[in-house]
């Protein structure tokens, strides 16, 4: 089977309403980076960007660039046309069509990963679940998690109903204006982590900034949109009464990670695990300054993406700042890094089928 180089992705910036200016500094400046936020923002605020994303083609300018490491392809999906490097790649998640992507869409890196900015409060929304999404091809199911980059003071999130409500009372509070009074508010700060699997209403609140991980699709069904009104941001509660979760299946308990609960400390490296999901297992990694690190494959893909501090890592040239976000594809020639005299902290996610026979955490090795 074909080996790969691990590979070195640049981002992709959105315009949202909703959006504000903090992606530019927090993304460190990058010739790719730097130009394509620039541009971004000259057409307005600047609310997402996607960091790794393999989306269909029906979705414009939908997949990120390989800037660094095998140069084969220019996307990942590019990749995944080839059989062989498809195998490299995904490994033993080759056969599998995950994510919610359709037979139309197999050939799709089951991942997207974003960084986003709520200078103002985003739509209270729900995404399609497994079963409206067998129904409907056109929607992919979307379940997601946030780790809290940076909040302002008494910052929240909006994540659930309350239990007690019923579809009706829902429906009544929706066309009263009122449902704020029965979505749960949670104050946020740096560091806690969120589980939203898709069916869960949620709203992310303004001023924070947010890692999210999920499965690859953009579909986002509206319930209420704080009185925009904007004909370019439709409401769909039709769908999305046919996708929400109330009551006990919104299973609220489940849905969050405080952090610092679940940390292994090594002698250069504290590790916390954030979530495990049947699409994938996300991790924080703080690692000392100058540690060696290296990666070898184990099986299936692992993605890094640098939230603090600096990696120099071969095959990559310069070092590689906030935003960064490297491939470590299932079967690869090999990573061969040192952090930067600060340390680094990373988000490190690893997709399913490595937990069997690999105990440590994404087969990293540390001197």
């Amino acid at each position: 089977m074909s080996s790969l180089s691990p590979l070195l992705l640049t981002p992709l910036f959105r315009n949202r309403v909703w959006g504000g200016d903090r992606l530019g500094t927090w993304i460190a400046p990058s010739p790719g980076a730097r130009t394509g936020y620039l541009a971004a923002r000259s057409h307005g605020a600047v609310g997402e960007a996607w960091l790794l994303a393999d989306l269909p083609a029906t979705i414009l300018d939908g997949r990120t660039q390989i800037i660094g490491g095998d140069d084969s392809a220019p996307t990942l999906h590019d990749l995944l046309e080839n059989p062989q490097l498809r195998r490299a790649l995904l490994g033993r998640n080759c056969a599998q069509a995950r994510g919610g992507h359709t037979s139309s869409t197999p050939n799709a890196f089951p991942l997207l990963v974003k960084v986003l900015d709520a200078a103002e409060n985003l739509s209270v929304q729900v995404h399609p679940t497994h079963e409206y999404s067998r129904r409907n091809p056109h929607a992919h199911m979307k379940s997601e998690m946030w780790l809290v980059l940076d909040a302002s003071e008494n910052a929240v999130i909006y994540r659930g109903i309350r239990p007690d409500i019923t579809p009706a009372q829902f429906l009544e509070h929706v066309e009263r204006d009122t449902l704020l009074d029965i979505m749960i508010a949670q104050h946020v700060k740096r560091g806690e982590c969120y589980w939203l699997p898709s069916g869960v209403c949620h709203a992310l609140g303004s001023g924070v900034l947010v890692a999210e991980v999920q499965t690859p699709s953009d579909t986002t069904f509206r319930i209420w949109d704080w009185g925009r009104n904007d004909p370019a941001r439709p409401l769909h509660l039709e769908m999305a009464m046919e996708c929400l979760l109330l009551g006990e299946a919104q299973k609220l308990d489940e849905l969050s990670n405080s952090g610092g609960a679940h940390v292994i400390h090594g002698e250069s490296v504290a590790i916390e695990s954030l979530v495990r999901t049947e699409f994938f297992d996300v991790e924080r990694w703080v690692v000392k300054p100058n540690t060696p690190l290296t990666h070898d494959g184990i099986g299936v893909p692992v993605t890094w993406t640098i939230l603090d501090g600096t990696l120099n890592a071969e095959p990559f040239d310069g070092t590689l700042q906030r935003g960064a976000t490297i491939v470590l594809p299932a079967d690869h020639t090999g990573l061969c890094g040192t952090c930067g005299r600060d340390g680094v902290e990373l988000l490190v996610t690893t997709l399913p089928g490595h937990l069997e026979k690999h105990a440590e955490f994404g087969a990293i090795h540390l001197a």
